[in-house]
């Protein structure tokens, strides 16, 4: 005798949809390939390198010695004023919260670094330091305005925005991406850089990778509705 043997529905319906899952799981392949891509083509550098790198760059407003005064002026990307200061100068006292105030409202293209004098004998002397404060001016490592005394807010705000005129606030994260992240602390007290990964050979340039994203771009077999 032949039996006959019912399926439910529900089981009709979960074979019927297999396709559409596959499909699905396919769709989602593609994206994660994408999205490896796309973290492999700044330099080959992940996304969390990335922003730990963006955290350890500084603060827009520090203070610096002797040690990083080079490599705080010669940043990329960045107008870096550096004043020359001491905790027994009044003026100084009278300047440092203006000055502070007005780099911290344009950190997206400078940063102040605060050097005592007091502390920095010899390399004060090296740069002409005579009289405090002495607020210094440069882009690329190179000296382009400096002014002592206590200027008026406004005078500080229209030389802060004449020279950061033409300063590429990328510049900064594409060396970056290139040389590594400097500042990571080692949990002994001291830092070091993280050097950029090898650079994949299907990798964009970094400069390409970085523009900024079409507004209407959809993944692939996807459109809008």
């Amino acid at each position: 005798m032949k039996r006959l043997i019912l399926i439910p529905a529900s089981a009709v319906l979960l074979l019927s949809s297999c396709d559409h899952i596959d499909a699905v799981g396919d769709k989602v392949g593609e994206l994660k390939d994408m999205r490896k891509e796309s973290t492999q083509g700044v330099e080959g550098m992940d996304l969390k390198a990335i922003v730990n790198g963006m955290q350890n760059s500084g603060p827009a407003v520090r203070d610096i010695g002797e040690v990083d005064f080079q490599s705080f002026i010669s940043e990329p990307g960045r107008l870096n004023v550096v004043d020359f200061h001491a905790d027994w100068c009044g003026p100084c006292k009278k300047l440092g919260p203006v000055l502070s105030s007005i780099i911290e409202a344009n950190s997206g293209v400078v940063r102040l670094g605060k050097l005592n004098v007091d502390q920095a004998r010899q390399l004060s002397q090296e740069q002409g330091v005579r009289s405090i404060p002495d607020v210094r001016f440069y882009i690329d490592g190179k000296l382009v305005h400096k002014f002592t005394g206590a200027a008026p807010k406004e005078t500080i705000e229209s030389l802060i925005a004449t020279h950061s005129a033409n300063i590429d606030p990328t510049a900064s994260m594409v060396a970056r991406l290139k040389t590594g992240f400097a500042g990571v602390d080692e949990g002994d007290g001291t830092t070091a850089t993280v050097p950029a990964r090898p650079r994949p050979s299907n990798a964009k340039p970094i400069e390409e990778a970085m523009k900024p994203m079409k507004k209407d771009w959809l993944p692939p077999g996807m459109s809008q509705k």
